[in-house]
């Protein structure tokens, strides 16, 4: 019995890149024998021409389906949503701007059927196209990541990866907010197998990644806070050594009262500098704990990920549900 691959393609505002991608990719899944296949389009709510192009497409090939959501949720949500509606043995997260070559698929596949890999996760050896403010900022995100999770992540290593059945089922449990895909799948573990490859400049279009602050709200809300509690052991060291420093400096400051030191002869500039330290520690400690917070919040209203507008391609079509 042939075995079935599903593709997840999340995204919002593709027009420009669907047309090259769709034609890639099926030729490349096309290559692979003894090997059934889905293309689960996840459209994000998009606001231009993407979902008649899809539409178009699904008339020369019924394997295309299409997934509707409601508003935009996010590219975590939507590739949740997504794998919740696949149905094969495996699947492949694939960004549509083609940076990630279909033309890999192949080699994860083969180390899926024939060595039993669970995950086949990719590391990118270069990225173009990308500021190298933006490759910085990555890489000093993903070492504070690797010290302070205890998930065995790669750096560089993206959502562009294979995973099995027994994960799917295992991804598919998790009700979080921020279900980010490529950390959850490192959490959960089994069988891996790391390939390389060179990340090539975006074809058409423009990125809808944040950059900026957004970057800092990914990295904070989404990627660290869920997977480790270190921000707050952070907290309570600042603290601590707050409160010696407090400690040393009133010490000082009733030394030199004692001793007879003119009030005027001792400084203030230390006391305005300790009021200015003391300040900009508790603010830090508070944004840590409102982030933690804002999470608890988030998770205790139990809202659904994301919500279908309509569907193309499945046995029952979904609508608002």
């Amino acid at each position: 019995m042939k075995k079935k691959l599903s593709v997840i393609v999340s995204f919002y505002n593709e027009e420009e890149s669907i047309d090259s991608f769709v034609n890639e990719t099926v030729k490349e899944l096309e290559k692979i024998e003894e090997l059934e296949y889905e293309i689960i389009f996840v459209n994000d709510n998009s606001k231009d021409g993407s979902l008649v192009k899809l539409l178009k497409h699904r008339e020369n090939n019924n394997r295309i389906k299409i997934i509707n959501l409601s508003r935009r949720f996010g590219p975590m949500e939507s590739i949740m949503a997504g794998i919740q509606m696949s149905s094969g043995d495996a699947l492949v997260n694939l960004d549509i701007d083609l940076q990630d070559p279909p033309s890999l698929i192949l080699e994860m596949v083969k180390f899926w059927r024939e060595e039993n890999y669970d995950v086949v996760f990719t590391t990118r050896t270069s990225r173009e196209g990308e500021p190298f403010i933006k490759k910085i900022i990555s890489s000093v995100g993903y070492k504070i990541l690797k010290r302070f999770t205890n998930i065995p992540m790669e750096k560089d290593s993206g959502d562009f990866r294979l995973i099995s059945k027994r994960v799917i089922e295992e991804y598919k449990k998790f009700g979080e907010v921020y279900p980010f895909f490529r950390f959850v799948v490192d959490w959960i573990g089994f069988k891996r197998k790391q390939i390389f490859y060179e990340r090539k400049s975006r074809r058409k279009g423009k990125t809808k990644h944040p950059f900026g602050l957004g970057i800092f709200f990914n990295f904070f809300e989404i990627s660290l806070t869920p997977f480790t509690d270190a921000p707050i052991r952070f907290a309570l060291i600042f603290g601590i050594i707050s409160f010696i420093t407090t400690l040393i400096i009133m010490m000082r400051t009733l030394y030199l009262f004692f001793a007879g030191v003119p009030f005027e002869e001792i400084s203030s500039t230390s006391i305005f500098v300790a009021i200015l330290f003391f300040g900009s520690i508790q603010s830090l400690i508070l944004g840590v704990l409102s982030i933690y917070i804002g999470s608890i919040f988030k998770e205790s209203k139990k809202r659904p990920l994301y919500i279908i507008d309509k569907t193309f391609g499945f046995e029952e079509s979904i609508e608002n549900k």
